[in-house]
């Protein structure tokens, strides 16, 4: 993508702007896995050095980020109207240096890198369980005064000899209901 803007290039020996009709700054149309993780990693980091960070001064470091890793061509010359390689050294001491002209640029690749950004951040944070609201006070309550447990009443199992209990499952021999002491007593 091609963004246009004012020169910044120096003015040429007649003391003219050198592209009277502006700059050209050319993004890349997306960022490659590394530079999109690079940016990710950016608002992490920013909140790490500095918990007091606003959202303001993270998406300004965003779009620097967006800048330094996104931009990979310009039309800028220097005093020779020699061109100007694009590096990270250069957009900082060209584009970044210039406020105003940084910032139309940064549009730009706000608009084609913030889907790929900053939407699998926020996708990331709505899969979390959000904060459940809870009605009433959540402080420990004190009662007035203490309950003494009373003792429970003792069981009541009786004791039921076994010996007479009749089997109803088939037994290995093939006679089923009763078992050998109730059969020979019936």
């Amino acid at each position: 993508m091609d963004v246009k803007i004012d020169c910044l290039c120096p003015p040429n020996a007649r003391g003219e702007t050198r592209h009277p009709d502006g700059d050209t700054v050319t993004l890349r149309e997306r960022l490659d896995f590394r530079a999109a993780l690079t940016a990710r990693n950016t608002l992490v980091m920013v909140k790490q050095e500095d918990p007091d960070a606003s959202s303001a001064e993270i998406l300004a470091a965003l779009t620097e980020v967006y800048l330094v890793l996104g931009v990979i061509g310009w039309t800028l010359v220097d005093g020779k109207n020699k061109s100007i390689e694009v590096s990270k050294v250069a957009i900082r001491e060209h584009l970044l240096a210039n406020p105003d002209v940084a910032m139309v640029v940064g549009d730009a690749a706000d608009e084609l890198y913030a889907e790929a950004v900053i939407l699998p951040l926020l996708a990331r944070a709505q899969n979390s369980s959000p904060p459940t609201p809870i009605a009433g006070s959540m402080s420990a309550t004190k009662r007035s005064t203490p309950r003494s447990r009373k003792p429970s009443s003792p069981s009541s199992i009786t004791t039921i000899p076994t010996d007479a209990i009749a089997t109803t499952s088939p037994q290995p021999d093939g006679d089923s209901s009763l078992s050998p002491s109730l059969r020979s007593a019936g």
